[in-house]
């Protein structure tokens, strides 16, 4: 036995020699040195002649951020991360565009971009491996980050967070999927007495393609065949048929007064129009004479969520709108044929075999009111952690995906551009998505995690959540029959197409808006009329004045009323002055007009002063962004005579220059 091993040591002695200057080697050509040769470059380049700038020395980097038990060795070779400098250089030198907010000593990398913080070969610390399924995140997924410290209601600082967020849930996602502590939502509308209200050639082409005919829908394509889109049809249309009723009012005087009413400031018409309501140009192949009627008169008894509001139209003229909608907007490109074709479809098809399927795609995920069909509740898998989820639960089915791509985002990136990719016979239907919304989705999806990976003292909220403003009484009432809300915002509720309504009683004058409500004309020239025509009530033009006045103040402008009643607003030198001021020093025609005369950009300010109250001129010249943080309008930082010689001229009537 000695002998055997007197002869193999030498052998053993090589070996063991020739793994040390193998580790050796390893150790002194590690991969990170390559880019810390090039680093220190570079850096000889950036510090130029000033030597003492160039403090470098060769190995791995490591941050222990403790508060967040993780230590990140990602500044081995990003080694410009907080280095002003080399904000132009290429990666993986580069400044971090947000090194100033995100101290790396209180953050590091990984909470924020994902990867293997310990690893410094290229392919593990960006992962995936074998053994490290968390990759770092592509660029357009990094947003789902955000909201660990600055929670879900964070909108501007992560717009690419917020839109997924709010795609989410317009698309009706919530109707099938959990998510523990949301709120199921249902976004479609209620399907009761379909018979009655639209066509059955046109609801079996809507089943089949929905955004074929209403391109702007969120109604996803569930990618039915001939007969299954019979078959569902047929089931929705179960119930007494439409009534005859033939409109005999006058086209002519229907077409004047859509055109007056301005139904496309919410409505497009052959790609013209609004974007808030359905496409008008074929809406008679769709819906019975009856039914557009009934919309018509008052939609929200028809469905209570409806955003149109009730114009008040009187019965004559709503006869009139309906035989000029009905025979003005049919699809031109139907063949009769082919509508005949589809209409047996529907009349021989299986209504037994619709009811299943309804049942099993979940449609009562986005609509109520389903006749002779369960609700099977949320019927797609829990996403409340689904950002947590092991890349092993996901199924790739038969495609065959480098490791590289085996990623939590590519999945879901890929699931939202073609849902059933990865096996036939999925239930999800097609949202028909573009890049950038599955992105924006997938960005959502990646941000709801279970597991608790900052602590308390990171956070730090943006955003605000939704308003539960929701006034009461007389004005309530008058918001909710207009829709108000639907373009116009208060106290963070409501839309963003029309002006901001918060302070609007110190805005504007009481008499002008009695005015406006009645005959709404455009204040920007540059824009069309939008506002719509209602058949607004005296009682209902005091009742929005007197909450106006009541409520939707701003102290800031009210706490002006005595010194402004001091102002000489009607003193012709002070009216001389501000004249002067707004044609020479400050250009303000340039983007204003008055008599016609002037700029495009802003509002037209010939009657400007029976319009705004002094109270609201002379704040608003203060700080023009007060109100409007994103306003165009530039922050002079006008003197007190300034202001009063400016507000002077805008107040009082204008002949011209």
């Amino acid at each position: 036995m000695k002998d055997i091993f007197q002869k193999i040591f030498p052998l053993l002695a090589v070996v063991v020699f020739l793994l040390f200057l193998g580790q050796v080697w390893k150790d002194y050509n590690r991969p990170y040195l390559k880019y810390q040769k090039e680093f220190k470059k570079l850096l000889v380049e950036k510090a130029g002649n000033d030597q003492k700038r160039i403090d470098f020395q060769f190995g791995a980097r490591q941050r222990w951020i403790e508060a967040l038990d993780r230590a990140d060795r990602c500044e081995t070779c990003h080694l410009g991360v907080d280095d002003p400098r080399f904000k132009d250089a290429p990666q993986p030198y580069r400044t971090h565009p947000d090194a100033d907010r995100h101290s790396f000593e209180k953050f590091g990398c990984t909470v924020c971009h994902s990867g293997q913080g310990l690893a410094t070969p290229l392919q593990d610390a960006h992962g995936p491996t074998a053994n490290w399924y968390k990759a770092i995140f592509h660029e357009d997924f990094m947003e789902n980050s955000c909201s660990l410290c600055h929670g879900e209601f964070i909108h501007t600082q992560a717009p690419v967070f917020a839109r997924g967020r709010q795609t989410f849930n317009v698309d009706g996602c919530r109707g099938c999927h959990v998510i523990k502590g949301e709120e199921r939502i249902r976004v479609g509308k209620p399907l009761d007495d379909m018979a009655e209200r639209v066509k059955p050639d046109w609801l079996y082409r809507w089943i089949r393609d929905p955004k074929a005919f209403q391109p702007r829908t969120t109604m996803p394509n569930f990618r039915f065949s001939e007969q299954q889109a019979a078959d569902a049809a047929a089931f929705l249309l179960q119930g007494p048929k439409a009534a005859a009723f033939e409109p005999k009012g006058s086209v002519q005087r229907g077409k004047t007064l859509f055109l007056d009413s301005r139904c496309i400031s919410c409505h497009s018409v052959e790609g013209k129009g609004g974007d808030l309501a359905p496409e008008l140009s074929r809406i008679a192949s769709k819906l019975y004479p009856e039914r557009i009627s009934l919309i018509i008169k008052n939609p929200h008894k028809l469905w209570a969520r409806s955003q149109m509001p009730i114009f008040g139209f009187s019965d004559n003229e709503i006869q009139d709108l309906v035989t000029f909608i009905s025979g003005e907007y049919i699809d031109l490109g139907l063949g009769e044929k082919v509508a005949a074709h589809e209409i047996q479809l529907v009349r021989k098809a299986d209504k037994d075999q619709g009811r299943k399927l309804v049942e099993k795609y979940g449609c009562t995920g986005c609509h109520t009111q389903i006749k002779g069909a369960k609700d099977r509740g949320e019927i797609g898998p829990e996403l409340t952690s689904i950002g947590s989820i092991h890349i092993a639960h996901l199924d790739f089915g038969d495609i065959t995906v480098p490791l590289q791509n085996r990623t939590v985002p590519n999945w879901l990136y890929n699931k939202m551009l073609n849902p059933r990719l990865f096996k036939p016979g999925l239930k999800m239907p097609d949202f028909t998505f573009s890049d950038s919304d599955a992105g924006a989705v997938t960005t959502y999806l990646l941000s709801l995690k279970t597991e608790k990976t900052v602590p308390a003292a990171y956070s730090l909220p943006l955003g605000e959540p939704p308003s539960p403003y929701a006034p009461q009484g007389r004005f309530g009432k008058i918001l909710d029959r207009y829709r108000c809300l639907v373009c116009h915002m208060i106290d963070r509720k409501g839309g963003d197409m029309a002006p901001n309504l918060s302070q609007e009683g110190s805005r504007v004058k009481k008499k002008w808006l009695e005015h406006f409500m009645k005959a709404p004309d455009t204040i920007r020239p540059i824009l069309p009329e939008r506002m719509p025509l209602f058949k607004i009530l005296d009682p209902e033009d005091e009742a929005l004045y007197a909450y106006f006045k009541t409520t939707l103040v701003d102290d800031r402008v009210e706490n002006l009323a005595g010194s402004v009643e001091k102002m000489p607003l009607n003193d012709p030198e002070v009216i001389r002055l501000g004249r002067k001021l707004y044609y020479e020093k400050y250009a303000c025609n340039a983007c204003h007009q008055i008599n016609l005369k002037g700029g495009l950009i802003g509002p037209d300010l010939t009657k400007v002063g029976e319009r705004l109250t002094p109270d609201w001129i002379v704040y608003y010249l203060h700080n023009p962004k007060a109100f409007v943080v994103r306003s165009v309008e530039p922050v002079y930082k006008l003197t007190a005579q300034e202001i009063e010689g400016l507000a002077a001229f805008l107040i009082n009537p204008k002949e011209g220059k």
